[in-house]
């Protein structure tokens, strides 16, 4: 067959940062609740992630600081990004076929 027929999605491309000049400690807070964080305690003999929002949204990330996610979870991540004065650039994007799988997957 000359062309493959697969569903489609729209999805939002979400580019930010937090404004030139801001404190290294809000960039770690900033990070912490996007990203989450691995850690240790006790001289390292116990390892865990805390938890941040990318944790509990389906996403794709491109880069730090650029993610593919559905329209639908935008409003979540948005709530973080006012609380720190991030700077955000979005466009709507037609996701490939992984980005459809990864996108539709169930939280972990």
């Amino acid at each position: 067959m000359l062309w493959d027929i697969y569903p489609t999605m729209d999805a939002i491309i979400v580019v930010f940062h937090l404004p030139e000049g801001t404190h290294a400690n809000i960039h770690k807070s900033f990070r912490r609740k996007i990203y989450g964080e691995d850690t240790s305690s006790w001289g390292g003999r116990y390892h865990y992630h805390r938890k941040g929002i990318l944790d509990e949204i389906p996403h794709v990330q491109l880069y730090w600081g650029v993610i593919i996610i559905k329209k639908s979870n935008y409003k979540k991540i948005k709530e973080i990004f006012s609380q720190y004065s991030t700077i955000i650039e979005t466009r709507v994007v037609k996701c490939n076929k992984d980005d459809i799988l990864r996108l539709t997957e169930h939280s972990p």
